[in-house]
């Protein structure tokens, strides 16, 4: 009796796995656990030698990558996704450097724009202000003639 208790608990101890991913239901169950089975982190050399490639061509002949997946003992969908993120990184970064460059360029000829702005109402100002001088000495008889 206690033999057969000892194997249905290790019976039920190999299910439980299966048995409580059952419950939830299967298209998340399985994302979840290969997430968690497939999630393997690069070490820092396959990395640099990754990143190494990545300056001098950022996408690779197939014939590359499966020999690039040898030499760093990583699957050839493993460096295909790795470039895939890093065109991705690489892509979002250049755009964010490029809209800093727009913004600042931007705030630059905005900063133009309101400075012209006010010469041009000082500039006005006075202009309105040499008209009545010319009107009031015109009409004084003093000063400024009319031609």
């Amino acid at each position: 009796m206690m033999e057969e208790d000892e194997n249905i608990q290790a019976s039920i101890g190999e299910n439980v796995e299966s048995f409580t991913c059952s419950l939830e239901p299967p298209q998340n169950s399985r994302k979840k656990n290969r997430k968690v089975e497939n999630k393997r982190r690069f070490s820092d050399e396959q990395i640099r030698s990754l990143e190494c490639i990545f300056e001098s061509e950022s996408k690779l002949e197939p014939r590359k990558k499966i020999q690039l997946a040898k030499d760093l003992g990583l699957q050839p969908r493993q460096v295909a996704i790795w470039f895939q993120n890093r065109r991705a990184r690489w892509k979002s970064k250049r755009m964010e450097k490029e809209y800093r460059k727009l913004k600042d360029e931007y705030d630059n000829l905005a900063s133009r724009f309101e400075s012209l702005k006010e010469e041009k109402e000082s500039l006005q100002l006075e202009l309105q202000k040499l008209s009545y001088l010319m009107e009031t000495s015109h009409d004084g008889g003093e000063g400024w003639q009319r031609k």
